[in-house]
């Protein structure tokens, strides 16, 4: 994996083709999530672009990402945003209701954006897979408590609207981040050590080789 410094400005990465803009996502409707509504994504308004700290969670902290195709969809929608947007992901953790991410953004892209159209993403697919296998139980427990009052409306919610996003600006802040990140299973007594979680960039870390999403290892000199 290649490694970045970040005491240097990282450079941009390659400019999508001119006019070429991410794919918007599709007005809500009675088969998306709300998590695509704009209004909503409310912890990165104000984020920055550079290095940033990104946690969330499941609608009222439901572990559906115990399952695994929801856990795919969530990475694969997460290695095509980072394409999308030009992100770099330095490091990240699936936890079964929540999850942190470690990247950095580009100038020319917004944080409110990727949150607002790669939750809107995972929220829909994880709808239609809960609907193909008859999981109308579970899919239940992600219905909203409000009724909308319009037929595009969203009626369901997987991952929830806010978001705690930092700017991480010193290399002892990315440091400890990644560490909290990668010990977050661990804690969670969900494996015995972080390279032994499938589903964190801990393994990358270890040299374990590649995974679903594109790491980007930081390299991160002592303050």
């Amino acid at each position: 994996m290649n490694a970045a410094s970040p005491t240097q400005h990282a450079p941009s990465p390659a400019a999508p083709a001119a006019g070429r803009r991410p794919p918007a996502p599709s007005p809500p409707s009675p088969e998306a999530p709300a998590s695509g509504d704009r209004k909503r994504v409310r912890g990165s308004q104000k984020a920055r672009t550079g290095y940033l700290f990104i946690s969330g969670s499941t609608y009222r902290r439901i572990p559906v990402f115990r399952y695994a195709k929801p856990r795919k969809v969530f990475l694969h929608s997460l290695e095509a945003y980072r394409s999308e947007y030009g992100l770099r992901i330095h490091a990240f953790a699936l936890m079964p209701d929540h999850y942190h991410l470690l990247l950095w953004f580009p100038p020319e892209r917004r944080p409110v954006d990727f949150l607002r159209d790669f939750k809107s993403l995972v929220g829909k697919r994880i709808i239609e897979w809960l609907r193909v296998e008859k999981l109308d139980r579970l899919l239940a427990r992600f219905r909203l408590k409000r009724e909308p009052r319009r037929d595009k409306d969203a009626r369901y919610c997987i991952l929830q609207y806010n978001s705690h996003v930092k700017v991480l600006d010193s290399s002892r802040a990315l440091r400890q981040k990644i560490g909290y990140i990668h010990l977050n299973p661990v804690k969670e007594g969900l494996a015995a050590s972080p390279e032994a979680y499938t589903y964190s960039s801990a393994r990358n870390y270890a040299g374990y080789g590649l995974s679903i999403v594109k790491i980007e290892r930081l390299e991160l000199p002592y303050d």
